[in-house]
């Protein structure tokens, strides 16, 4: 029995290993078809709601790609502008940041005689140099970016799923028969919890993103969409997400504003706000949290992160909950869910 029990560890630590190559290496496909999934979870209700206008289905589905390439394209290109701008400015800030440091070098030689020698050897210019975080930032928003430019392959699987979602019901009927209402209505479960989480916390995000970009335009911050777009971007991913998005603000505000004062105040009220919608607005909004152990999503973000990136991180939560949410609503996975939990009286 013992050796049973091994082997069957063995075989699943295997299993898990090869499953993870098979998605590293199919990246470039599943990761749009994950992408349309999702995008598929949130327009699936604005497809039923024009066939119950008489709206034939191909133009119903013409319609909603429509809209969403209009989307895409008026965001894609908002913040393509935006991260031009960012990549010109950054020559003035590294001239802001140098001037800072000399004065700093200065002052801590004149208070400190003795320091002279290893703090004018030491290249401060190196270590704190604006263009490697510009290139970080640079480099994100590009993968971005890149992925906007694969946006036909993400449609074509919308286009599928959309035109799938009508037929599903009857097919599914049709298969399983007598045991088809007991899994519809696990099926219609899970999507509905599903699509419920997706979409709130997509407009949650949104309105987040757009609320500090209109904030941080207010007391004249440059590349507000941008910041405005990190956030939204950022809060897909939990506490790590709230740390960026609040965080990179606030070094180049700091650089921006001759005052550091002005900059600190701007990124207290900043923080305030993420703060207030984060922890408070949101969790009211989303209702019922889905109360996930702080250990599952630390693992799924550097697992997804390794797989697939800034994209897998970023959708490393949006997955991990819909797993738990499959796993909560069939009973030979229920256990996985309660081990998913934060909270044993919650799962």
């Amino acid at each position: 029995m013992r050796d049973t029990k091994l082997m069957l560890l063995f075989l699943g630590i295997l299993v898990f290993l090869a499953l993870g190559i098979v998605l590293h290496m199919l990246k470039a496909i599943l990761l749009p078809f994950v992408i349309a999934v999702f995008l598929g979870q949130i327009f699936i209700p604005a497809m039923a709601a024009l066939r119950r206008l008489k709206v034939p289905s191909g133009v119903a589905i013409v319609l909603i790609l429509l809209g969403v390439s209009a989307l895409l394209f008026a965001f894609s290109w908002v913040i393509y502008s935006s991260a031009l701008a960012f990549k010109e400015s950054l020559p003035a800030y590294e001239a802001r940041l140098g001037g800072l440091v000399q004065g700093a070098m200065a002052r801590l030689v004149a208070a400190f005689p003795f320091l002279r020698e290893p703090v004018e050897g030491f290249q401060w210019q190196e270590a704190v140099e604006v263009s490697s975080i510009g290139g970080l930032l640079a480099a994100g928003v590009g993968s971005f970016l890149i992925f906007f430019n694969e946006l036909f392959l993400v449609l074509l699987y919308l286009v599928f799923l959309l035109a799938g979602s009508e037929s599903f019901p009857h097919k599914l009927e049709r298969a399983l028969k007598d045991r088809a209402e007991r899994v519809a209505t696990v099926i219609a479960n899970i999507e509905g919890q599903v699509r419920r989480y997706l979409l709130t916390k997509t407009l949650v995000n949104l309105g987040h993103g757009i609320l500090v970009a209109v904030l941080l335009a207010a007391f004249g911050v440059e590349f507000a969409p941008l910041w405005g777009f990190l956030t939204f971007i950022a809060h897909y991913i939990p506490t790590v997400g709230a740390v960026i998005s609040v965080g990179l603000p606030t070094v180049f505000m700091l650089l921006q504003f001759e005052s550091t004062g002005w900059a600190l105040l701007v990124a207290a009220i900043n923080l305030a706000v993420q703060f207030f919608i984060g922890n408070m607005l949101e969790p009211r909004i989303m209702g019922t949290s889905l109360d996930l152990s702080p250990i599952v999503v630390l693992l799924s973000l550097i697992f997804w992160g390794w797989l697939w990136g800034a994209w897998g991180m970023i959708l490393a939560v949006p997955i991990t909950s819909t797993l738990k949410i499959v796993c909560e609503n069939v009973e030979a996975l229920y256990p996985l869910s309660v081990l998913m939990s934060g909270s044993a009286e919650k799962a």
